[in-house]
C-alpha cells in the first residue's frame, strides 16, 4: 500500500502559450508535461521496481469526471520517478484554458491518492497569454483562414475596415422628372365594401336535375328478440310409483338450451288416476340439466297439491322461470307422496318456449 507521494509537474512556458496558437504553430512546441516525484510505501520505505501509474486531470479538487487520463508503466529508483504526461494519450489543446486544473494519481490497484495536486504555471508561462516584444511566427492564421503568409505578405481580406458613417449632406436640387416606368404588379385586393340594399326577388328558375341518392345511414340497434325456440313433448304417461322425496317426470320431455338471461315458459296436461284407492301428491312442469341431476319444479316444491283417485282427471300446469345458462330437459312432473301408485294414466301433452 502506498503511504506518501512527493511530486511536481514541470510546465514549459511554450506549452501553455501553444494552447492559443494555430495547430501549425503548436507543432513546434513540446506537447508533453514532465511529472517528477518520490513514492514511499506504508512502511516508509521507498518503492522500487516497476508499477502501473494512472494520471488524470480534473476540473475539481475532488469528485467529478476526468478531463484527460493515461496509464504508464513506471520504473522507480529509490522511490524517485520521472514521466512525460501526454506521451501515451495526447493532451487536448483546450485542456488548459486558464481554469484551475487538478492532477490525480493512482498507483497500481490502489485508490487514487488524495488530495489531488493543483497544477500551477512555471514563471515564464505567466506571460504566455500576452506577447511582449518581438514575435517570430512562420505565418499567421485566424481560425482556419491564413491572413499573413510565410513571406510576411497580407493575404487576408482585401477590404479595409469600414469607418463610421459621416453626417448627411444637404439635399441637392430636384432633377427633371424621368419617364414613367412600367406598371408594377397588381396590388392585393382591398377590403370588401358594405353590402348594398337587397334587390327584388327574381323569378323561380326551373328545377335542376335530381342529385344522386346519399349513402344509407347506419343500421339502428337490433330490437329485443321474442321467442327464440319452441319445443313440444307428448307420449304415454306410464305408471307413477310412490316417491315421497322427489319429483319424477311423467311421460317424455323436450330438450332446450338457454343463455344466462333467457326465460323458459312451459305448459302441460295429463289425464291421471289410480286403479284402486287414493293417492296424494304434487304436480307441475319441471326442468333438469340434460346431463342429469335434480328435477326442479318451475315454481317450487309446494306447487299444485292434487288428490288422485279412480276417476281419471286431466291435470294441467303452466309456469315460467329463468334457470340460467345451460341445456335442460323440460316436462310434466309428479311428486307422489302417498302409498298408492298412480297407474291408470293417459297421454301427456305439453310445450316449452325459450324467450329473451
Amino acid at each position: 500500500m502506498i503511504k506518501k507521494l512527493f511530486s511536481s509537474v514541470v510546465f514549459a512556458a511554450g506549452l501553455l502559450a501553444s494552447v492559443a496558437w494555430s495547430s501549425q504553430a503548436a507543432a513546434n512546441v513540446p506537447s508533453v508535461l514532465v511529472q517528477q516525484g518520490r513514492l514511499t510505501g506504508s512502511d516508509g520505505a521507498p518503492v522500487a521496481g516497476t508499477l502501473s501509474m494512472t494520471f488524470s486531470v480534473y476540473a475539481d479538487a475532488s469528485g467529478g469526471t476526468a478531463l484527460w487520463t493515461e496509464t504508464q508503466s513506471v520504473t522507480f529508483d529509490s522511490g524517485y520517478f520521472t514521466v512525460q504526461l501526454g506521451s501515451v494519450t495526447a493532451i487536448p489543446a483546450d485542456l488548459f484554458d486558464g481554469s484551475v486544473r487538478y492532477l490525480g494519481i493512482k498507483v497500481a490497484d490502489d485508490d487514487e491518492l488524495s488530495p489531488r495536486e493543483a497544477l500551477a504555471s512555471v514563471p515564464y508561462a505567466l506571460v504566455s497569454s500576452d506577447v511582449r516584444g518581438s514575435i517570430h511566427p512562420t505565418s499567421v492564421s485566424i481560425g482556419n483562414t491564413l491572413v499573413i503568409d510565410d513571406k510576411g505578405n497580407w493575404v487576408g481580406p482585401s477590404t479595409g475596415l469600414v469607418g463610421p458613417a459621416g453626417p448627411a449632406g444637404a439635399a441637392g436640387p430636384a432633377g427633371p422628372q424621368g419617364e414613367v416606368g412600367p406598371a408594377g404588379p397588381q396590388g392585393l385586393p382591398g377590403e370588401i365594401g358594405p353590402a348594398g340594399p337587397q334587390g327584388l326577388q327574381g323569378e323561380v328558375g326551373p328545377a335542376g336535375p335530381a342529385g344522386p341518392a346519399g349513402p344509407a345511414g347506419p343500421a339502428g340497434p337490433a330490437g329485443p328478440t321474442g321467442i327464440v325456440a319452441t319445443a313440444a313433448f307428448n307420449g304415454a304417461a306410464g305408471s307413477i310409483a310412490t316417491n315421497p322425496t322427489d319429483y319424477v317426470f311423467v311421460g317424455p320431455q323436450a330438450t332446450v338450451t338457454t343463455t344466462a338471461t333467457q326465460r323458459l315458459t312451459a305448459a302441460a296436461q295429463a289425464p291421471l288416476a289410480t286403479t284402486t284407492g287414493t293417492a296424494v301428491g304434487r304436480y307441475g312442469v319441471c326442468y333438469q340439466p340434460s346431463a342429469g341431476g335434480v328435477i326442479t319444479n318451475f315454481v317450487s316444491i309446494n306447487y299444485s297439491l292434487g288428490e288422485f283417485n279412480t276417476n281419471r282427471t286431466s291435470w294441467a300446469a303452466t309456469a315460467t322461470i329463468i334457470p340460467g345458462a345451460g341445456t335442460w330437459r323440460v316436462g310434466f312432473c309428479v311428486f307422489n307422496q302417498g302409498t298408492t301408485a298412480i297407474d291408470d294414466n293417459d297421454y301427456v301433452n305439453g310445450w316449452v318456449q325459450v324467450t329473451n
